[in-house]
C-alpha cells in the first residue's frame, strides 16, 4: 500500500502523499511590482507541468532557478514534484534535498515529500532516511500534517519496525478518524503485511449520468482511472488510444472511470458526444480542485491509475500501447469463476 502521489503520494495511491497543492500554488515575489523574466519562466513551468509536458516544465523551472543564481527553493521543490509525477523518484528526492538545503519556507511539507520519494524507490537502504524525513516533518508541523503519521507508519513497517509502524497508523486515525482511507488503514493495522501492497484511495461520487461511482462498486473488475480535460492537448492526442482500449476490453471485466478536470461542463459534454465516449465520467467543475484528482494529488494530465480485480494498484502513468498491454495482462489474471459472474 504505497501511496499515490495520497498518488499520489498517489504513494501511491492510497498511502503516502504530498500535503502541498502543486496545481494551485503560485509564486509570490513581493520585491517586484512588475513581471520579471523569472516570473515568466516560473509561470511557464507551472503551465507546462499542468499540461503534462514534464521535461519542458523541469527545464523552465531550472531556468527560473538559474535566474536566481540557484537560490530558489520553490523551483527545486516544484522540480521534485514534477519528477515525482513522472515516477522518477530518485531525481525527485535529489530536488527535494536541494530545496531543503536552501531553507524553503515549506520545510515540513518538503521533508514529507522527500520521505515519500525515498520510500518509493523501494530500496531498503533508503528507508532509514525516509523515516528521518517523516519524523522531521512531524516535528516541524505538529498535527498540521496528520498524513505524515500515515507515511511514517508505512515506512516503519517496510523497514521492519512493525510495532512502531502500527502505532503511527493508530496515531493517524486518532488525528483523522474520518479520513477517506480510514478503513484501509484499519486493515493494515490488523494485517501489517498489507503495507507492502499499493492500495488506491477510495471515493464515492456521482457520474454525469447520475450513477454512483466508487472503487468498491467495481471490485472484481480491472479499473482504469483516466484523468483528462478538453483543454489538455496531450489528453486529446491520447484519447483515440483510450477509445481503442475501451472498444477492445469493455466486454470483459473492465471499466474506465473518466475523471474530467474541465471547468466548462458544456465543452466537456460536447466533446463526449462528438467522440461517442461511453464510459462513466465524473465532473465537478472544479478543475485542478476536482475532488477525485485532489485525493490522488494529480498535478499534471493526462494521468492514469490502473487497479486490478483485487483492488490493488498495478500501474501509474501508463499511456498508449503500454497501457493497453497492461490492461490485457491484468484481465488474464482474473479467475474464470469471477470473470463469469
Amino acid at each position: 500500500m504505497k501511496s499515490f502521489p495520497r498518488f499520489c503520494l498517489l504513494l501511491i495511491v492510497s498511502a503516502i502523499a504530498f500535503s502541498s497543492s502543486f496545481a494551485q500554488e503560485t509564486f509570490k515575489n513581493p520585491a517586484m511590482e512588475q513581471e520579471s523574466e523569472f516570473d515568466r519562466a516560473f509561470a511557464r513551468a507551472h503551465a507546462l507541468a499542468r499540461e503534462g509536458n514534464i521535461e519542458e516544465a523541469i527545464r523552465e523551472f531550472r531556468k527560473a532557478a538559474g535566474l536566481k543564481n540557484g537560490q530558489c527553493p520553490e523551483c527545486f521543490r516544484f522540480i521534485g514534484q514534477v519528477y515525482f509525477q513522472a515516477a522518477k523518484y530518485k531525481e525527485a528526492a535529489a530536488a527535494f534535498r536541494q530545496a531543503l538545503a536552501l531553507k524553503t519556507d515549506k520545510e515540513a511539507d518538503t521533508n514529507n515529500a522527500l520521505g515519500v520519494a525515498l520510500y518509493q524507490q523501494n530500496d531498503k537502504k533508503l528507508y532509514e532516511e525516509a523515516v528521518a524525513a517523516f519524523r522531521r516533518a512531524i516535528e516541524l508541523s505538529g498535527n498540521r500534517l496528520p498524513r505524515v503519521h500515515y507515511n511514517l507508519g508505512y515506512a516503519l513497517i517496510k523497514m521492519g519496525s512493525e510495532e512502531e509502524g502500527v502505532a503511527e497508523l493508530k496515531k493517524y486515525l486518532e488525528i483523522a478518524p474520518s479520513a477517506m482511507d480510514a478503513s484501509q488503514v484499519r486493515a493494515v493495522i490488523a494485517n501489517p503485511k498489507l503495507a507492502f501492497e499499493t492500495l488506491p484511495v477510495e471515493f464515492r461520487v456521482k457520474s454525469i449520468a447520475g450513477d454512483e461511482l466508487s472503487l468498491e462498486k467495481f471490485k472484481g473488475k480491472v479499473v482504469l482511472l483516466d484523468f483528462w480535460a478538453t483543454w489538455c492537448g496531450p489528453c486529446m492526442r491520447d484519447m483515440p488510444e483510450v477509445k481503442r482500449i475501451w472498444k477492445k476490453y469493455s466486454a470483459d471485466q473492465f471499466i474506465i472511470l473518466g475523471i474530467n478536470m474541465d471547468t466548462n461542463e458544456r465543452a466537456m459534454r460536447a466533446y463526449l458526444e462528438k467522440e461517442g465516449i461511453e464510459w462513466p465520467q465524473y465532473f465537478d467543475g472544479l478543475g485542478w480542485n476536482n475532488k477525485v484528482a485532489s485525493l490522488y494529488d494529480v498535478h499534471s494530465i493526462p494521468h492514469t491509475i490502473l487497479i486490478d480485480h483485487e483492488g490493488i494498484v498495478r500501474a501509474v502513468g501508463l499511456r498508449g500501447g503500454s497501457l493497453s498491454g497492461k490492461v490485457g495482462d491484468l484481465l488474464k489474471k482474473i479467475p474464470k469463476a469471477s470473470a463469469n459472474k
